[in-house]
C-alpha cells in the first residue's frame, strides 16, 4: 500500500483509497451474503428432505397393511381393516401433531345399518368419539355429509359451524372431515380436529384427503366378494 501511495502521489491516493475501500467492503458483503444464501439453501434442502422422510415414515405402515388385504379371505379382510384404519390415524397424527398441539385423528365407518356411523380408529387426545346416530341433529348432518362426497374444513367453529355441531359438548374449535368413498360406494369418513381455532390449515386438509383416498381403496378391496366356485372345482369336490 505504501508503494501505491508513492507511485500515485499522496493527493491521488487520498482520492482513490476510499473508492478501493468501498469496493473491498462491497466484495466482502457479497461474500458474506453468498455464504448466508448457501446456508439458507442448505437449510431449506435439509428441511425438504426431512419432510419427505417424515412423510415416508408416516405412510409406510398404511401402505403395508393395505397391500396385505388381497391375500386374505373376505372374512379376514374385514378384521384387517381395523389395522389399516389405525395406521391411517397414526400417520395423520405423526404429520400434523408436530405443529398443532393436542390434535386428534379419527376414522369413522358406516355400519351394516347405514343409519349409524361409528369410529373404527382413533389417535390423539381424549377418548374415542361418540357414534353418529340417525334421528339426531348431529348424526343426520354427518350422514348427509358423507353422501355428498366433498371435504369440509372449518378453521374457526366459534364464528362458523356446520349443521348439527354441538358446541357445548365438543372439545375442539376447528376440524377437517373427508368422506371415504369410491365408485359410488360410501364407507365412512376421516376427521381431524384440534382444540384451538385457526390451527389447522389447507395443507392439513390435503393430507386428510390423501388418507381418505387411500382408505377408499382399502375398503373397496376389503369389500370385494369372493368369486363363486368354478364348475371344475365343484365337480372335483
Amino acid at each position: 500500500m505504501l508503494g501505491f501511495v508513492s507511485a500515485v502521489g499522496p493527493f491521488w491516493a487520498l482520492l482513490l483509497l476510499p473508492g478501493i475501500a468501498a469496493i473491498l467492503a462491497a466484495a466482502i458483503m457479497q461474500i458474506v451474503q453468498l455464504h448466508r444464501d448457501n446456508k439458507r439453501l442448505s437449510s431449506e434442502e435439509e428441511q425438504r428432505t426431512d419432510a419427505r422422510q417424515r412423510f415416508r415414515d408416516a405412510f409406510k405402515p398404511l401402505a403395508e397393511y393395505t397391500a396385505k388385504l388381497p391375500s386374505h379371505t373376505y372374512a379376514e379382510r374385514s378384521l384387517l381393516l381395523q389395522n389399516v384404519a389405525q395406521a391411517a390415524t397414526i400417520s395423520l397424527y405423526m404429520l400434523i401433531s408436530p405443529h398443532i398441539k393436542d390434535v386428534r385423528a379419527n376414522v369413522f365407518v358406516l355400519d351394516d345399518n347405514p343409519d349409524r356411523m361409528t369410529w373404527l380408529s382413533h389417535t390423539g387426545r381424549g377418548t374415542t368419539p361418540r357414534a353418529f346416530e340417525s334421528g339426531t341433529a348431529r348424526g343426520d348432518a354427518a350422514l348427509a355429509f358423507v353422501e355428498r362426497h366433498e371435504p369440509a374444513f372449518y378453521p374457526d367453529l366459534t364464528t362458523h359451524r356446520p349443521d348439527g355441531y354441538e358446541g357445548s359438548m365438543a372439545d375442539y374449535e376447528t376440524f377437517i372431515s373427508v368422506p371415504i368413498w369410491a365408485e359410488g360406494s360410501v364407507y365412512g369418513m376421516v376427521s381431524v380436529d384440534a382444540p384451538l381455532k385457526n390451527t389447522l390449515s389447507i395443507g392439513d386438509q390435503y393430507l386428510v384427503e390423501l388418507v381418505a383416498d387411500h382408505l377408499a381403496t382399502a375398503f373397496a378391496v376389503a369389500n370385494m366378494e369372493p368369486p363363486p366356485p368354478s364348475p371344475t372345482s365343484e365337480a372335483s369336490a
